[in-house]
């Protein structure tokens, strides 16, 4: 009787294994795969936004932090925000979705800060590698990120890293997010002021209003509802080719 039972727990637990071993196998090539589609945006392993926009007019600009996985088109649909949460370039549905700027982050109207949503995937794609900023080492070597639009190419400068959450309504904390457009001096002061709070470190970087921003924000799970943040400000940027081009007289 015991042989038998022993038996019996063994192929459930084979069967359990292999269940989880296939999971975990299709969970890989399905985010390997997703990945990939990324990837088959560039042509000779560089991206064109212009003629990416001509393909889907949601594209607003493309976001890379060197020797990370973060090079990613960033969306927008302002009439239904969440869009792209899982969906990916080609509006295919996705479990990774693709990189999204907040609605009321307003390219065109001026505000000093556009608020861009990833997801945290276990596979280690999309914003995940934004976690690596609470390692002040980690920022040391990567103080920098780029995000080109349809008219410039812009480098950001890393201002705050922090770990952070979404707070109940009545609570008096910080909340990061609400501040995805941000269109006076006081609101930007706050913004800045709270943020740089929270990062275990001190970048020594302070903007001043009205220096453009770009905040990244994706989930952590350290505590429920956890957020992880990275605040950069632009410190310089260059046309497009697009955009040159467009500005250079006929000869």
């Amino acid at each position: 009787m015991g042989k038998a039972i022993r038996r019996i727990i063994f192929f459930v637990a084979l069967i359990v294994f292999i269940g989880s071993a296939g999971y975990l196998a299709q969970h890989y090539f399905k985010g390997k795969a997703e990945q990939n589609d990324f990837e088959s945006l560039k042509v000779d392993g560089k991206y064109d936004v212009a003629q990416l926009h001509e393909k889907n007019g949601d594209i607003v600009g493309w976001l890379t932090i060197e020797g990370t996985k973060v090079d990613y088109p960033v969306m927008q649909t302002k009439e239904n925000p969440e869009y792209y949460l899982r969906r990916n370039f080609k509006k295919e549905d996705t479990m990774a979705g693709t990189p999204f700027m907040d609605a009321t982050s307003d390219m065109e109207t001026p505000s000093a800060n556009w608020m861009i949503y990833g997801h945290n995937m276990k596979n280690g794609t999309m914003f995940h590698d934004t976690l690596d900023y609470e390692d002040k080492e980690f920022y040391e070597k990567h103080k920098t990120f780029t995000f080109e639009t349809l008219t410039e190419k812009g480098t950001y400068e890393v201002v705050a890293a922090y770990y952070t959450e979404i707070y109940t309504e009545d609570s008096k904390k910080f909340k990061y997010y609400q501040y995805p457009s941000i269109i006076n001096e006081i609101q930007y002061n706050d913004f800045i002021q709270g943020s740089k709070s929270l990062c275990p470190y001190d970048t020594g970087v302070t903007p001043v209003y009205p220096e453009q921003l770009v905040t990244l924000s994706t989930c952590a799970y350290h505590v429920e509802d956890g957020r992880f943040v990275v605040v950069g400000r632009k410190i310089s940027s260059e046309p497009t080719q697009g955009a040159a081009s467009e500005e250079t007289p006929q000869e």
